[in-house]
């Protein structure tokens, strides 16, 4: 072998150990496995593998807050060091890891809001930000309710049913209307029309693969040679956005739209050197893509959630049907109503804290300066990111039940332990990269459970699986083997998606004044039956019993479920079968003269009257009926 390429070898190793030798001193202080002191392989392995969020949770609970997972790179479980990592001032920059975000479109890569620079993010926040603020939520309530009024059409006639798929057919035709004022019709379908949502899960699917290696991402996926060669085109979304957009731009923007798009495009005519086309397309893509998986994935694990707990949904549901029977919330739930409602507040952050959508920790880069995070100093460059499963389920901040479904957690924290839990709750990302969408996910999410809520009765079946809307940045429950992880039974794991998510769908019969305690339905419809539970004499008006007679307040209970049937689609006509429950006989005559007067009609129901000793509200009579449809 001649000498020079003996010579160059040797050379070549000699830089390569010494390359090695100060990648490992660079961080070495830091605790991690082996392989990712030296390559970046051993994450990219990881997120790419079946039980990643649980991998680094006992790699924090092995070695303490700090984990390097890679030879720059470094996770963090200390909720303490949130306020530093994403700090407005000075503003950590996003680690490389969000590439993987970044779309390609018609060979090249489409600029979105999730992956845009600091300099370009501030630019269009300035040009398009008034698009996400709160003043703007009441214009976005109308599309919210036309795709809620179509969810609801839809799963009336379901029974048992792949709930998450649903809710991502919703969520998708929500967004586009949201955006455009239009709809794609996937819940109308019943179906993923043209691949819209399964194109918008492959990018997530795409960034979840490629997140660990950005270098890797360009050169295979979006460098110049690597579009062409590929012929890379636009995706489903891009193709939608983009006809839309040219529509909207072809008519001058003259409607009085007050959709995302005319807010966009006249953000872009008063600051046209910010903002370009291909920007305004790549925010458009971001929002229904990352809102489309939030609203659709943490609204099926709520549900999850409170089929789970019964006690959490019947504290709920009380304060739904409280709000109802106070006039305090419209059969489809307004804004200003549901925002006033703390469980249900309770309840989706408790959802969210426990199950949130993104399962790896949110990239910075640390400032040249370097900084300290629990007690270590990291140099500047390093890439960090707080895990977000070991902040949300830190016992210092959640408490030693911080691995247990608990909302009530939010409402009996006092003020200083409630601002501890808003500073490490980490679902919409933390600082001056927080979601740009995080108040319109609140608006959806908030609306659209208690509408839910109200008309259905939900239950999860017992072999069902439930799966996040991505492989490696969202997660997987299988709840068939609650031996698998410490959350409620849940294994988290990087799966395919969709499996099926099958639920139980029962009509829930719910009339303003004729109020449950939220265990129960004041009527169920199966088949072509509808049963009632027993009601009272409750004046919907004031919510208390009506005064006088027996007879006046067996007059009442038949009002009250003569409501009842109506909003089933049925009637006193068509009742069956009657039972009443009285607290004396001696008032057997009076309640049949006037029961008699009710139903007059020629063929009677078969009836029972039972005398009991108390009955709810201390009123003395109670009937429950089943009637046909």
């Amino acid at each position: 072998m001649p000498v020079i390429i003996v010579f160059a070898l040797g050379l070549g190793s000699c830089l390569l150990l010494v390359h090695l030798f100060t990648t490992y001193l660079r961080l070495s202080s830091i605790p991690g496995p082996f392989a990712a002191k030296f390559t970046d392989f051993w994450r990219y392995r990881s997120q790419n593998a079946k039980g990643h969020t649980q991998r680094l949770l006992a790699l924090h609970r092995k070695h303490g807050k700090l984990v390097r997972i890679g030879p720059n790179h470094v996770s963090i479980s200390d909720p303490a060091a949130v306020p530093i990592v994403y700090s407005t001032n000075p503003t950590w920059h996003k680690g490389p890891s969000y590439y993987g975000a970044i779309p390609v479109s018609k060979n090249r890569a489409v600029p979105t809001i999730i992956g845009m620079g600091e300099a370009q993010h501030t630019a269009v926040r300035k040009s398009v930000g008034r698009a996400f603020t709160t003043n703007s939520l009441l214009d976005y309530e109308d599309s919210i309710e036309a795709t809620g009024q179509d969810l609801i059409k839809v799963l009336s006639q379901q029974h048992e049913t792949d709930i998450g798929e649903w809710l991502q057919f919703f969520a998708m035709d929500m967004l586009i209307r949201i955006a455009f004022s239009d709809s794609l019709g996937l819940l109308a379908s019943g179906n993923d029309i043209d691949g819209t949502l399964a194109a918008v899960m492959a990018r997530f699917d795409h960034w979840g693969h490629w997140g660990a290696v950005p270098s890797a991402d360009y050169l295979f996926n979006k460098s110049r040679l690597a579009t062409r060669l590929k012929g890379v085109g636009d995706s489903p979304l891009a193709r939608v956005a983009n006809r839309m957009l040219e529509a909207r731009k072809r008519d001058g923007n003259k409607l009085s739209y007050k959709d995302l798009c005319a807010k966009f495009l006249e953000g872009q005519a008063k600051y046209p050197q910010l903002v370009q086309q291909d920007e305004i397309l790549g925010i458009i893509m971001s929002t229904i893509g990352a809102g489309a998986d939030t609203t659709a994935g943490t609204l099926t694990y709520t549900l999850y959630f409170l089929s789970k707990h019964p006690d959490v949904r019947e504290k709920l549901m009380q304060e739904i049907d409280d709000n109802l029977t106070a006039g305090m919330l419209s059969r489809m739930p307004k804004w200003a109503e549901v925002n006033r409602m703390p469980h249900l507040d309770a309840v989706l952050k408790e959802s969210m804290r426990l199950l949130p959508i993104a399962s790896w920790g949110l990239d910075r880069v640390v400032p040249p300066a370097g900084a300290t995070i629990a007690g270590e100093f990291i140099p500047g460059g390093t890439i960090v990111g707080c895990h977000i499963d070991a902040v949300h389920q830190d016992q210092h901040v959640y408490g030693k039940d911080s691995a247990t479904f608990r909302p009530e957690r939010w409402l009996q924290a006092n003020e200083d332990q409630r601002r501890q839990m808003g500073r490490a709750f980490l679902a919409f990302s933390a600082g001056k990269r927080t979601c740009t969408g995080v108040h319109i996910a609140w608006l959806e999410m908030k609306k659209t459970l208690p509408l839910l809520l109200m008309h259905f009765e939900v239950s999860i079946l017992p072999d069902a699986v439930l799966e996040g809307a991505k492989a490696n940045v969202t997660i997987k429950m299988d709840l068939a083997d609650p031996s698998l992880d410490v959350r409620e039974g849940i294994r988290v794991s990087a799966v395919k998606y969709p499996p099926p998510v099958m639920m139980k769908i029962t009509p829930r019969i719910r009339v303003e004044g004729t109020s449950t305690n939220g265990l129960y339905s004041q009527a169920i419809v199966v088949g072509n039956m509808v049963f009632l539970s027993g009601v009272t004499g409750v004046d919907p008006a004031t919510g208390n019993l009506v005064a006088g007679t027996i007879a006046d307040r067996t007059t009442q209970v038949f009002k009250n479920i003569s409501r009842v049937l109506e909003a089933a689609g049925s009637s006193l006509h068509k009742v069956v079968r009657v039972n009443i429950f009285l607290t004396s006989m001696s008032d057997y005559a009076a309640m049949n003269e006037a029961y008699l007067k009710v139903l007059s009609q020629d063929v009677k129901p078969v009836r029972t009257c039972v005398a009991v000793k108390e009955l709810p509200r201390l009123t003395d009579i109670e009937i429950e009926v089943t009637a046909i449809l």
